[in-house]
C-alpha cells in the first residue's frame, strides 16, 4: 500500500512542478466535455428548423364546375394551404418542368406536381370511375440523405391532407343529396315515406354488396396476364366495330345491382305476405308489396332480354348472353308466380317455390358479369372474324391494348375501393335493418322526426367529421423535452470514453519503480491508475455539469446522473488503462476499435432493431449500452430496478478490466517491454 501511495504522490509532485504539464492536464480534462457539449447542442432541435428545407409544388389542376355553375379547384386549395405552412419551405413553381429542373439542379430537395384532372377525379371517381386523384413526387436523394427522409414525411403529411379533403368532398356531396331528399318528404303520409325510404336504402345496400361481389369476381380473370401481341397478330383493324368494353362492364355491374335489388324486394315481399297471412294484420299492404315485386321482376326480365340481345350483337356466341336469357326466363316465371300467389290455397308451398326461384336466380346472377378472360376470348373471336373483311384498316392493336390497360386500372382501383367500402356497407346494412325493426309502433309524427334527424344536417360538418372520424389522444410515456436531451446519454458516454483514450495517449500508463521498496506489479498498476482515476472523474463531472447547467438538458434525477457518470468513468478508465498497460500499442488499437464498434452499434442513436444482425448479436458484450441506458433512466424517469441493474452490468466490465490488468498482463510483460524498446530505437514511434 505504501508503494501505491508513493507512486501517486510522485505523479502529483511531477505535475505541480511543471507549468506546461499542468496546462496539458487542464486540456485533458476539458477536451472531452467540449466534444460532448458541441454534439449535444448540434442535435438540440434539428426538426425545429425544417422550415429551411425547400420543396417545390406545382399545380396543373384545371378545376371543375358543377351542375350549379360552382367552380372548385382543389389543387389551388392545396397550394394555398402550403403557402401558409412553416414547417417546410414550400416554393410554388410555375410549371412541372420548372419544379422538376429545380430538383435536378439541387435548388429543391423535392418537388410535388398536382395532376391536371385532380379536382375532376376527386368529384367523379365514385360515379364515373375516372381513377384516383394523382400527385407526382420527385426527390433528390443525392443532395442529402437525411433531408429526403424529412421530405418524405412532409409529402406523406400532404397526402393525408389530400385524402381528408377527398373524403370530405365525397361525404359532403352525399349528405347534400340526403338533405334534398329530406326536404322533399312533405307528403301527407310520413310513415309510408319513412318505411319506403328505409326499404329502398336496404335494397340499395344489398345491391351495392352484390355489385362488390361481382367486381371482385371479375377481378379474378387475370387481365394483367393478357397478351396484347397475340391479339395484334390475330387481327389488323376493326376499330370502328370494337364494342365499348367499359360501357359493357358498367352495364353488367348495373344489371347485377338491379337483379339483387329486385330479388331482395321479392324476398322481403314474400316474408311480409307470409307473416300477414298468419295473423291477418297488414294483409292489404302485403298484397301491394307482392304486386310491386311482380312488376319489378317483369321489368327486370325485359331489361335482361335487351342486354342479351346486345351481347349477341357484339360478342358472337358469348356465354353471358345465354346466361342472361336464362335469368330473364326465371324473372318472368317468378313474376307469374308472385302475381298468382294471393289466390293460392297452399300458401306455404307456393311461397317456398318462389323462394327457391329467388335462390336459383341469386346463384345464376353471380356469374353474369363476364370475366376478363371471357371478354378477351370473345373479343379475339369477333375481331378475328371481322378482320378478314377489313384488311385495310390499321391501329386495332393499340386500341385493344388501351381497353386492356383501362380495365386493369379500373380493376385495381375497384379492389382498393371495395376493400374500404365493404366493411362500411355491411355495417350500414345491419344498422338499417335494426332501425326498421325499431320503427315498429311509432306514431306518424315520430316517423317524420326520425327521418329528418337522420337525413338533416350540414354537409360541410358531416364532411369534416368523416374526414377525421377517429380522434387520437397521445399519452407520452417518459416524455423528453427536446432531441438534444434524448441524445445526451450517448454523447456523454462517448465523451467519457474519448477522455480515457486521451489520457492513455498523453500520460504513460507504466509507473517507474524509482525510490520504491521491492515494488510488486500490482502496486505499480494501482499506483499509476489513481492518477487516471482522478482525471477521469474530473472529466465526467465537468461533462455532466455542463449538460445540466450549460445546455440545461432535461434530467429528472441529477444526483443519479452524476453517479452513473462516475461509475462509467471508473469502468472506462480502468478498462482502457488495463488494455494499454497489458498490450501496449496493440492495446491502444483495441481501444480505438472498441470505440468505433460502439459508436456504430450501441443503440445510442438508432434502435438496435434497425441495425444489421451482427450488431444486434454483439452489442451487449460492450459497456456502452449499459452506461447509456442508466443515464436514460436518470434523464427520462426510473422504472423499477432497471437503473441499478444496468450499473451492475457496467461494473462487470470493471471487474474484467482488473482481471486483464492484474492477471492476463503478466505473460505479456516481457514481450511488451521488448516491443517498446524496439519502437524507441526507430526514433519514429
Amino acid at each position: 500500500m505504501r508503494n501505491i501511495w508513493m507512486v501517486f504522490k510522485t505523479d502529483v509532485k511531477t505535475l505541480s512542478k511543471c507549468f506546461f504539464a499542468c496546462a496539458v492536464v487542464v486540456g485533458i480534462v476539458l477536451l472531452p466535455s467540449l466534444y460532448a457539449w458541441l454534439n449535444i447542442y448540434s442535435n438540440w432541435d434539428p426538426y425545429g428548423n425544417t422550415g429551411g428545407i425547400s420543396i417545390a409544388v406545382a399545380s396543373l389542376d384545371q378545376g371543375y364546375t358543377d351542375e350549379d355553375g360552382v367552380y372548385t379547384n382543389k389543387g389551388d386549395d392545396v397550394v394555398a394551404d402550403l403557402r401558409e405552412a412553416t414547417s417546410i419551405n414550400w416554393v410554388v413553381a410555375d410549371s412541372e418542368e420548372a419544379a422538376r429542373q429545380g430538383v435536378y439542379a439541387g435548388d429543391y430537395y423535392a418537388a410535388v406536381v398536382i395532376d391536371k384532372d385532380f379536382t375532376y377525379k376527386m368529384f367523379h371517381m365514385l360515379t364515373e370511375w375516372t381513377g384516383k386523384p394523382a400527385i407526382t413526387y420527385y426527390e433528390n436523394a443525392k443532395k442529402n440523405a437525411v433531408a429526403t427522409k424529412i421530405t418524405d414525411t412532409a409529402v406523406e403529411s400532404l397526402k393525408r391532407t389530400i385524402n381528408e379533403n377527398y373524403l370530405e368532398v365525397v361525404i359532403g356531396r352525399t349528405m347534400t343529396q340526403a338533405n334534398l331528399l329530406a326536404a322533399d318528404l312533405t307528403e301527407d303520409d310520413p310513415e309510408a315515406a319513412v318505411k319506403g325510404l328505409f326499404y329502398q336504402a336496404k335494397d340499395l345496400l344489398a345491391g351495392c354488396q352484390a355489385t362488390m361481389d361481382a367486381f371482385e369476381a371479375a377481378g379474378q380473370g387475370g387481365a394483367a396476364d393478357y397478351d396484347s401481341g397475340k391479339l395484334a397478330q390475330a387481327i389488323e383493324d376493326i376499330n370502328s366495330n370494337l364494342p365499348d368494353a367499359s360501357k359493357l362492364q358498367q352495364t353488367a355491374a348495373e344489371l347485377d345491382r338491379m337483379i339483387y335489388t329486385a330479388l331482395q324486394k321479392a324476398q322481403r315481399a314474400l316474408d311480409q305476405f307470409q307473416q300477414a297471412a298468419a295473423d291477418e294484420n297488414g294483409l292489404l299492404e302485403a298484397r301491394k308489396a307482392i304486386e310491386e315485386a311482380a312488376a319489378a321482376m317483369g321489368q327486370l326480365g325485359d331489361r335482361l332480354t335487351a342486354w342479351a340481345d346486345r351481347l349477341e350483337q357484339h360478342l358472337v356466341g358469348h356465354a353471358a348472353a345465354k346466361l342472361t336469357r336464362d335469368i330473364a326466363a326465371k324473372c318472368y316465371e317468378l313474376q307469374n308466380r308472385l302475381a298468382a300467389l294471393p289466390d293460392q290455397t297452399d300458401l306455404q308451398t307456393a311461397i317456398g317455390d318462389c323462394k327457391n326461384i329467388i335462390a336459383a336466380m341469386g346463384n345464376m346472377a353471380g356469374k353474369l358479369t363476364p370475366t376478363a378472360d371471357e371478354l378477351r376470348q370473345e373479343l379475339e373471336n369477333v375481331m378475328g372474324q371481322v378482320s378478314r373483311t377489313m384488311e385495310g384498316v390499321k391501329g386495332l392493336g393499340d386500341d385493344a391494348r388501351a381497353v386492356r390497360d383501362a380495365l386493369a386500372d379500373t380493376a385495381l382501383a375497384m379492389d382498393e375501393t371495395i376493400a374500404l367500402l365493404r366493411p362500411a356497407a355491411d355495417r350500414l346494412a345491419q344498422s338499417v335493418s335494426e332501425t326498421i325493426d325499431k320503427l315498429q309502433g311509432l306514431t306518424s309524427d315520430e316517423y317524420m322526426n326520425v327521418l329528418l334527424n337522420i337525413l338533416g344536417g350540414d354537409p360541410e360538418e358531416y364532411g369534416r367529421y368523416f374526414s377525421q372520424m377517429v380522434q387520437t389522444t397521445v399519452t407520452p410515456i417518459y416524455p423528453i423535452e427536446n432531441y438534444g436531451s434524448a441524445m445526451a446519454p450517448f454523447y456523454t458516454v462517448l465523451a467519457i470514453w474519448v477522455g480515457g483514450v486521451i489520457l492513455v495517449s498523453i500520460i504513460k500508463p507504466h509507473a517507474r519503480p524509482d525510490g520504491l521498496i521491492a515494488p510488486k506489479p500490482r502496486e505499480l498498476y494501482f499506483g499509476r491508475y489513481i492518477l487516471f482515476f482522478l482525471l477521469s472523474q474530473i472529466q465526467a463531472a465537468i461533462i455532466i455539469t455542463g449538460d445540466l447547467l450549460l445546455l440545461k438538458i432535461q434530467c429528472l434525477h441529477p444526483g443519479l446522473l452524476y453517479l452513473a457518470g462516475s461509475l462509467t468513468a471508473l469502468t472506462f478508465s480502468l478498462l482502457i488503462y488495463s488494455l494499454v498497460l497489458s498490450f501496449g500499442d496493440v492495446g491502444k488499437a483495441i481501444v480505438v476499435v472498441v470505440m468505433v464498434l460502439q459508436i456504430a452499434g450501441s443503440s445510442g442513436t438508432f434502435p438496435i432493431e434497425l441495425l444489421p444482425q451482427v450488431y444486434q448479436k454483439i452489442y451487449r458484450f460492450f459497456p456502452f449500452p449499459y452506461a447509456i441506458d442508466a443515464m436514460r433512466e436518470c434523464i427520462c424517469g426510473l422504472y423499477g430496478g432497471y437503473y441499478a441493474e444496468q450499473l451492475a452490468y457496467l461494473l462487470l466490465f470493471a471487474a474484467a478490466a482488473l482481471i486483464i490488468g492484474l492477471l492476463i498482463r503478466r505473460p505479456f510483460m516481457g514481450l511488451n517491454h521488448f516491443v517498446e524498446d524496439k519502437l524507441e530505437e526507430t526514433e519514429l514511434l
